[in-house]
Protein backbone atom coordinates (compact mmCIF):
# COMPACT_ATOMS: atom_id res chain seq x y z
CA UNK A 1 0.00 0.00 0.00
CA UNK A 2 1.59 3.46 -0.73
CA UNK A 3 2.07 6.45 1.16
CA UNK A 4 -0.70 8.38 -0.41
CA UNK A 5 -3.19 5.61 0.01
CA UNK A 6 -2.39 5.04 3.63
CA UNK A 7 -2.78 8.98 4.43
CA UNK A 8 -5.95 9.07 2.69
CA UNK A 9 -6.98 6.14 4.88
CA UNK A 10 -5.41 7.75 8.13
CA UNK A 11 -7.56 10.87 7.11
CA UNK A 12 -10.79 9.13 7.27
CA UNK A 13 -10.22 7.44 10.92
CA UNK A 14 -9.08 10.58 12.39
CA UNK A 15 -12.69 12.31 10.62
CA UNK A 16 -14.48 9.46 11.99
CA UNK A 17 -12.97 9.86 15.33
CA UNK A 18 -13.67 13.60 15.51
CA UNK A 19 -17.01 13.06 14.90
CA UNK A 20 -17.61 10.62 17.50
CA UNK A 21 -15.52 12.65 19.90
CA UNK A 22 -18.27 15.91 18.68
CA UNK A 23 -21.24 13.42 19.74
CA UNK A 24 -19.70 12.68 22.85
CA UNK A 25 -19.29 15.94 23.81
CA UNK A 26 -22.88 16.83 22.93
CA UNK A 27 -24.29 13.96 24.84
CA UNK A 28 -22.40 15.00 27.84
CA UNK A 29 -23.71 18.68 27.53
CA UNK A 30 -27.04 17.83 28.01
CA UNK A 31 -30.01 19.07 26.50
CA UNK A 32 -30.56 22.77 25.07
CA UNK A 33 -31.94 23.63 22.31
CA UNK A 34 -31.82 21.39 19.16
CA UNK A 35 -31.62 18.19 18.89
CA UNK A 36 -33.69 17.31 21.95
CA UNK A 37 -36.16 19.37 20.70
CA UNK A 38 -36.41 20.03 17.25
CA UNK A 39 -35.12 17.87 14.24
CA UNK A 40 -31.76 18.92 13.52
CA UNK A 41 -31.36 21.34 10.04
CA UNK A 42 -27.65 20.28 8.83
CA UNK A 43 -25.54 16.83 8.71
CA UNK A 44 -21.54 16.26 7.99
CA UNK A 45 -20.78 13.20 5.99
CA UNK A 46 -17.24 11.27 5.76
CA UNK A 47 -16.44 8.91 3.63
CA UNK A 48 -14.32 6.43 2.71
CA UNK A 49 -14.67 3.66 -0.15
CA UNK A 50 -13.73 2.80 -3.19
CA UNK A 51 -13.75 4.39 -6.63
CA UNK A 52 -14.46 2.07 -9.78
CA UNK A 53 -13.98 4.02 -13.15
CA UNK A 54 -15.84 2.64 -16.11
CA UNK A 55 -12.85 3.45 -18.06
CA UNK A 56 -14.91 3.23 -21.09
CA UNK A 57 -14.25 5.51 -24.29
CA UNK A 58 -12.09 5.80 -26.87
CA UNK A 59 -8.92 6.85 -24.68
CA UNK A 60 -9.52 4.59 -22.67
CA UNK A 61 -10.20 1.96 -24.93
CA UNK A 62 -7.14 3.25 -26.97
CA UNK A 63 -4.75 2.61 -23.35
CA UNK A 64 -6.15 -1.16 -22.72
CA UNK A 65 -5.66 -2.58 -26.34
CA UNK A 66 -1.85 -0.72 -26.47
CA UNK A 67 -0.79 -1.20 -23.46
CA UNK A 68 -1.03 -3.91 -21.00
CA UNK A 69 -4.00 -2.30 -18.81
CA UNK A 70 -7.37 -3.19 -17.20
CA UNK A 71 -10.38 -1.50 -16.17
CA UNK A 72 -9.46 -3.22 -12.83
CA UNK A 73 -6.12 -1.68 -12.53
CA UNK A 74 -7.99 2.22 -12.25
CA UNK A 75 -9.51 0.90 -9.49
CA UNK A 76 -8.58 2.99 -6.28
CA UNK A 77 -9.82 4.68 -2.73
CA UNK A 78 -11.77 7.18 -2.76
CA UNK A 79 -11.90 9.70 0.75
CA UNK A 80 -14.18 12.95 0.87
CA UNK A 81 -17.50 14.29 2.60
CA UNK A 82 -20.96 15.89 2.27
CA UNK A 83 -22.95 18.38 3.97
CA UNK A 84 -26.42 18.47 4.06
CA UNK A 85 -29.30 20.66 4.94
CA UNK A 86 -32.78 20.09 5.56
CA UNK A 87 -35.35 21.27 2.89
CA UNK A 88 -38.47 18.94 3.99
CA UNK A 89 -39.24 16.16 6.37
CA UNK A 90 -37.45 13.72 3.85
CA UNK A 91 -35.16 15.89 1.94
CA UNK A 92 -31.76 17.76 1.45
CA UNK A 93 -30.13 19.88 -0.22
CA UNK A 94 -25.94 17.71 -0.35
CA UNK A 95 -22.61 19.58 -1.72
CA UNK A 96 -19.99 16.77 -1.71
CA UNK A 97 -16.07 16.70 -2.84
CA UNK A 98 -14.99 13.13 -3.57
CA UNK A 99 -11.86 12.54 -5.19
CA UNK A 100 -9.97 9.61 -6.14
CA UNK A 101 -6.58 8.66 -8.01
CA UNK A 102 -5.09 6.10 -9.42
CA UNK A 103 -1.40 5.01 -10.34
CA UNK A 104 -0.57 2.13 -12.88
CA UNK A 105 2.69 0.64 -14.35
CA UNK A 106 2.11 -0.87 -17.56
CA UNK A 107 4.10 -1.80 -20.89
CA UNK A 108 3.31 -2.29 -24.55
CA UNK A 109 1.62 -5.64 -25.62
CA UNK A 110 3.19 -5.71 -28.90
CA UNK A 111 6.35 -3.94 -29.20
CA UNK A 112 9.68 -4.20 -27.46
CA UNK A 113 12.81 -2.22 -27.43
CA UNK A 114 15.98 -2.91 -29.83
CA UNK A 115 17.00 -5.04 -26.76
CA UNK A 116 14.05 -6.80 -26.60
CA UNK A 117 13.09 -5.55 -23.09
CA UNK A 118 9.62 -4.40 -22.44
CA UNK A 119 8.81 -0.71 -23.30
CA UNK A 120 7.31 0.92 -19.84
CA UNK A 121 5.36 3.27 -18.80
CA UNK A 122 3.09 4.63 -15.76
CA UNK A 123 -0.77 5.56 -16.83
CA UNK A 124 -2.13 8.03 -13.91
CA UNK A 125 -5.60 8.78 -13.55
CA UNK A 126 -7.51 11.40 -11.14
CA UNK A 127 -11.04 12.43 -10.56
CA UNK A 128 -11.91 14.67 -8.04
CA UNK A 129 -16.22 15.85 -8.82
CA UNK A 130 -17.48 18.47 -6.52
CA UNK A 131 -21.07 17.99 -6.44
CA UNK A 132 -24.61 19.57 -5.79
CA UNK A 133 -27.92 17.06 -5.38
CA UNK A 134 -30.90 16.36 -3.54
CA UNK A 135 -31.66 13.42 -1.14
CA UNK A 136 -34.83 12.00 -0.88
CA UNK A 137 -35.15 9.41 2.38
CA UNK A 138 -37.57 6.71 1.52
CA UNK A 139 -39.14 7.14 4.82
CA UNK A 140 -39.49 9.50 7.84
CA UNK A 141 -36.14 10.17 9.16
CA UNK A 142 -37.76 10.76 13.01
CA UNK A 143 -41.15 11.30 14.55
CA UNK A 144 -41.91 14.44 16.75
CA UNK A 145 -42.85 14.13 20.03
CA UNK A 146 -44.99 16.24 20.97
CA UNK A 147 -43.19 19.48 20.46
CA UNK A 148 -40.32 18.58 23.16
CA UNK A 149 -38.47 16.09 21.50
CA UNK A 150 -38.04 14.86 17.92
CA UNK A 151 -36.91 10.85 17.56
CA UNK A 152 -34.96 9.91 14.85
CA UNK A 153 -35.86 6.41 12.94
CA UNK A 154 -32.97 3.38 13.28
CA UNK A 155 -33.11 2.51 9.62
CA UNK A 156 -34.14 4.84 6.68
CA UNK A 157 -33.32 3.71 2.50
CA UNK A 158 -32.53 7.01 0.15
CA UNK A 159 -32.06 7.82 -3.27
CA UNK A 160 -30.40 10.60 -4.85
CA UNK A 161 -29.26 13.15 -8.11
CA UNK A 162 -27.51 15.78 -9.10
CA UNK A 163 -25.19 17.73 -11.16
CA UNK A 164 -21.70 19.35 -10.80
CA UNK A 165 -18.10 19.83 -11.90
CA UNK A 166 -15.39 17.18 -11.97
CA UNK A 167 -11.49 18.03 -12.33
CA UNK A 168 -9.84 15.16 -14.23
CA UNK A 169 -6.64 14.55 -15.61
CA UNK A 170 -5.09 11.49 -17.37
CA UNK A 171 -1.09 11.40 -17.51
CA UNK A 172 1.11 8.62 -19.33
CA UNK A 173 4.79 8.91 -18.24
CA UNK A 174 7.63 7.04 -19.95
CA UNK A 175 9.03 5.43 -22.99
CA UNK A 176 6.75 5.72 -26.08
CA UNK A 177 7.07 3.73 -30.24
CA UNK A 178 7.13 6.51 -32.59
CA UNK A 179 5.23 4.34 -35.59
CA UNK A 180 6.86 7.32 -38.35
CA UNK A 181 10.08 5.93 -37.23
CA UNK A 182 10.05 3.15 -34.62
CA UNK A 183 11.86 4.73 -32.66
CA UNK A 184 11.40 4.49 -28.91
CA UNK A 185 11.50 7.62 -26.84
CA UNK A 186 10.70 9.32 -23.58
CA UNK A 187 7.25 11.54 -23.20
CA UNK A 188 5.14 12.93 -21.19
CA UNK A 189 1.39 13.05 -22.55
CA UNK A 190 -1.22 14.71 -20.68
CA UNK A 191 -5.16 15.32 -20.31
CA UNK A 192 -6.75 17.37 -17.56
CA UNK A 193 -9.08 19.48 -16.98
CA UNK A 194 -12.65 20.46 -16.04
CA UNK A 195 -15.94 18.96 -16.94
CA UNK A 196 -19.72 19.16 -15.86
CA UNK A 197 -20.91 15.58 -14.61
CA UNK A 198 -24.53 14.18 -13.53
CA UNK A 199 -24.68 11.95 -9.91
CA UNK A 200 -27.06 9.66 -8.79
CA UNK A 201 -27.03 7.25 -5.74
CA UNK A 202 -28.99 5.01 -3.59
CA UNK A 203 -28.25 4.23 0.03
CA UNK A 204 -29.16 3.58 3.75
CA UNK A 205 -28.88 5.37 7.09
CA UNK A 206 -28.59 3.74 10.27
CA UNK A 207 -28.99 5.38 13.86
CA UNK A 208 -25.75 4.44 15.96
CA UNK A 209 -26.80 7.10 18.51
CA UNK A 210 -29.19 10.49 18.55
CA UNK A 211 -26.95 12.57 16.91
CA UNK A 212 -24.17 9.78 15.01
CA UNK A 213 -24.91 7.44 12.39
CA UNK A 214 -23.44 5.19 9.95
CA UNK A 215 -24.20 5.85 5.98
CA UNK A 216 -23.50 3.45 3.20
CA UNK A 217 -24.04 4.47 -0.28
CA UNK A 218 -23.48 3.87 -3.94
CA UNK A 219 -22.93 6.31 -6.38
CA UNK A 220 -22.71 6.85 -10.27
CA UNK A 221 -21.28 9.59 -11.92
CA UNK A 222 -21.43 10.36 -15.83
CA UNK A 223 -19.65 12.20 -17.41
CA UNK A 224 -17.08 12.81 -20.29
CA UNK A 225 -14.58 15.33 -21.94
CA UNK A 226 -12.43 16.38 -24.73
CA UNK A 227 -9.34 14.81 -24.42
CA UNK A 228 -7.19 16.63 -26.81
CA UNK A 229 -6.75 19.37 -24.02
CA UNK A 230 -4.87 21.40 -22.67
CA UNK A 231 -1.77 20.24 -25.01
CA UNK A 232 -3.38 17.81 -27.89
CA UNK A 233 -1.56 15.09 -26.73
CA UNK A 234 -5.14 12.86 -27.40
CA UNK A 235 -6.32 14.56 -30.54
CA UNK A 236 -9.71 13.06 -31.52
CA UNK A 237 -10.27 11.01 -28.19
CA UNK A 238 -12.72 11.49 -25.77
CA UNK A 239 -11.97 10.38 -21.80
CA UNK A 240 -14.59 8.52 -19.98
CA UNK A 241 -15.05 10.14 -16.44
CA UNK A 242 -18.32 7.97 -15.55
CA UNK A 243 -17.78 5.49 -13.14
CA UNK A 244 -19.99 3.92 -9.39
CA UNK A 245 -18.18 4.73 -5.97
CA UNK A 246 -18.85 2.54 -3.00
CA UNK A 247 -18.61 4.53 0.09
CA UNK A 248 -19.24 3.92 3.60
CA UNK A 249 -19.16 6.90 5.97
CA UNK A 250 -20.14 8.51 9.81
CA UNK A 251 -23.15 11.27 9.74
CA UNK A 252 -22.81 13.87 12.36
CA UNK A 253 -26.28 16.21 12.98
CA UNK A 254 -24.78 19.05 13.89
Amino acid sequence: MTGRIRWRWTAVLVAGALLVGRTEAVAQGGGGEGFLFREPGVSLTVYGGLNLPGAGGDLFGYARREFTLDRAGFRAPAVGFDLAFAMGPRTELLVGLMPASSRVASEYREWVDGDDRPIEQTTAFRRAPLTASVRYYLADRGRAIGSTAWIPTKVVPFVGAGFGTVRYAFEQVGDFVDFETLDVLPDRLTSSGWAPVFQASGGVQYNLSRRLLFTGELRYLRGSADASTPDRDFIGYRLDLSGLTTLVGLTLRL
